[in-house]
């Protein structure tokens, strides 16, 4: 099964609304089930993603961007250093939009 990784701060919004996650690069998301599991706890959760598109981070689609949990562009560029610290507005991102 696919599987990705989130930090227990974000893996906890899961819970809060979460339906979008954005990754650095082009990422290879199939339609169908990804299981998430946290980095230090060791939860996991099994979601139906909908859809997977590439994009600029710049050009990442407003809902999508407030589903994983930013304001606005750079907000996210800023929060997604934490992660990617070279990353750039220019840089192409997967954005995977999922079912709880």
């Amino acid at each position: 099964m696919q599987k990705l990784t989130l930090y227990e701060d974000i893996f906890d919004d899961l819970e809060k609304g979460k339906r979008t996650t954005i990754r650095k690069g082009r990422r290879n998301i199939e339609l169908g089930e990804l299981l998430l599991e946290s980095t230090d706890i060791q939860r996991k959760k099994i979601v139906d993603v909908k859809m997977v598109y590439y994009s600029r981070l710049e050009s990442v689609k407003k809902t999508d961007l407030e589903n994983d949990g930013f304001t606005d562009h750079q907000d996210m560029w800023e929060k997604m250093q934490r992660f990617n610290p070279d990353i750039g507005l220019e840089d192409e991102v997967t954005v995977v939009i999922f079912n709880v």
